[in-house]
């Protein structure tokens, strides 16, 4: 019976154990997709608030890189990159809310990867997920554009019925693709919808 009795706690306390390790893993989707790890490259004290003209969403961008705001009547955008850096060391992050009823199902999916192969793009990675707590899909693809190579993260979200979330992430070359990705999703995921 006592033996019974260890055991029970043992395998209790490992169920607890797993339970707490798993519990802990805060990781979003993308950054597991993208193999991020848990670190942040952003102190909150470096990043500058960025509202969209119409007010409709706010971003959250290093105070060092350049930012672009631009809309019509059919969208509104936040274009930023870090400009104190090369074009093959920096990220490029477009942030655009588009005033269009979009669908994100398969045929969507279908849409973007023939898309990608117009382009000569190749896709590496999609998927169908929730971000921002909405029906959203991913396509991350890679190419070569002028004599760089060239990836691409395009996210889709669907805010509501009339409107949808393109952002689109864009590295050149290929140092550190991974960790500029890793930084860039750090970043899109503090996009706020108003």
């Amino acid at each position: 019976m006592n033996s019974f009795s260890t055991f029970s706690t043992l395998f209790i306390s490992l169920i607890l154990g797993l339970f707490i390790i798993t519990s802990c893993d805060s990781s979003s989707e993308l950054q597991k997709d993208f193999t991020c790890q848990k670190e942040t490259f952003y102190k909150e004290n470096i990043l500058k608030k960025q509202q969209d003209f119409r007010k409709y969403f706010t971003t959250y961008f290093p105070e060092n890189w350049k930012v672009n705001l631009y809309y019509d009547t059919k969208k509104t955008s936040i274009y930023a990159a870090d400009t104190t850096v090369s074009l093959t060391e920096t990220t490029l992050i477009d942030v655009t809310l588009v005033h269009k009823t979009i669908f994100i199902d398969n045929t969507f999916a279908q849409k973007i990867t023939e898309d990608n192969k117009k382009m000569g793009f190749t896709e590496l990675k999609t998927k169908h997920l929730q971000f921002l707590k909405k029906p959203s899909y991913y396509s991350y693809a890679k190419g070569k554009k002028g004599n760089h190579s060239y990836h691409i993260l395009n996210t889709f979200t669907k805010i509501n019925t009339d409107n949808f979330l393109h952002v689109k992430t864009e590295v050149y070359g290929d140092s550190f693709v991974e960790k500029r990705f890793c930084k860039a999703i750090e970043l899109i995921e503090k996009i706020n919808i108003n």
